[in-house]
């Protein structure tokens, strides 16, 4: 009688027998001394080799499949690669070239998506630049103005009038300076507007105030003080140094 490999219980099996049998997780296995060289065994172990061969082939072949189909286009046609392939309805020649046409069309796609990519971010990249050099000449050229004595109510005037000569240059490392450029060289915004209060800039200067003052100039091209005006007819130039130095009026 043979002996069973596994039991689930050694009940009804001869307790001469019960010491070829080891319990494991709660079944009884037969105990065998060379259970390699059993036929059993080595048919098993000889099915193992082969299914881990087969594995191990397979393996390679789909790291070959992958490597193939991995430039392919995205509308890689596998019929119809298979259809010229075999020459069916044309010449290889001919279906070698529509390969070619399919993989070019592939390409011309990728480089359009990818030109309207670089397209749109040059696009931001001088949208932003453009904001930043107005920014920069505007504000170098109001805090300019404005030291000058530019009238506030004309700046929007001077602005425009010196917008157009003021460039922006842009250093290695990135940084920016409003600059203007002249025959003798790129000048800073502060000395080109200084230069030009002093000529064509002056009709948009704000009238002079303070003690001594009532516009830029005084009557009839004099100077007028508030204590009079120095520069008029001999009976106002009287007054003034009356009122100016009334000491000299008394001893007089």
């Amino acid at each position: 009688m043979a002996l069973k490999a596994v039991l689930d219980s050694l009940d009804g099996i001869d307790e001469s027998l019960h010491e070829h049998y080891t319990e494991k997780d709660g079944a009884f296995y037969l105990s065998l001394d060379d259970f390699g060289k059993h036929p059993g065994a080595i048919v098993l172990k000889n099915t193992l080799n082969k299914v881990n061969k087969d594995k191990d082939a397979l393996a390679t072949r789909v790291t070959e499949l992958e490597g193939k189909v991995e430039g392919l286009p995205e509308d890689f046609d596998a019929d119809e690669w298979a259809r010229l392939k075999a020459g069916d309805g044309g010449k290889p020649d001919e279906a070698i070239q529509a390969l070619k046409d399919q993989h070019a069309r592939a390409v011309e796609t990728l480089k359009a998506k990818h030109a309207k990519d670089l397209a749109d971010k040059d696009a931001l990249i001088g949208e932003r630049d453009g904001y930043i050099d107005r920014t920069l000449v505007d504000g170098g050229l109001k805090d300019a103005l404005l030291d000058v004595g530019v009238n506030p109510d004309l700046m929007d005037g001077a602005l425009a009038s010196l917008r157009g000569s003021v460039k922006v240059q842009k250093a290695d490392d990135g940084s920016r300076a409003a600059i203007v450029e002249t025959d003798l060289g790129d000048v800073p915004v502060a000395d080109f507007v200084k230069e030009w209060a002093g000529a064509k800039g002056k009709a948009y200067l704000g009238k002079a105030t303070g003690p001594g003052g009532e516009g830029n100039h005084g009557g009839r091209g004099g100077i007028k003080t508030q204590g009079g005006d120095f520069g008029g007819d001999k009976s106002a130039r009287t007054k003034a140094i009356a009122s100016k130095f009334p000491e000299l009026a008394q001893n007089g």
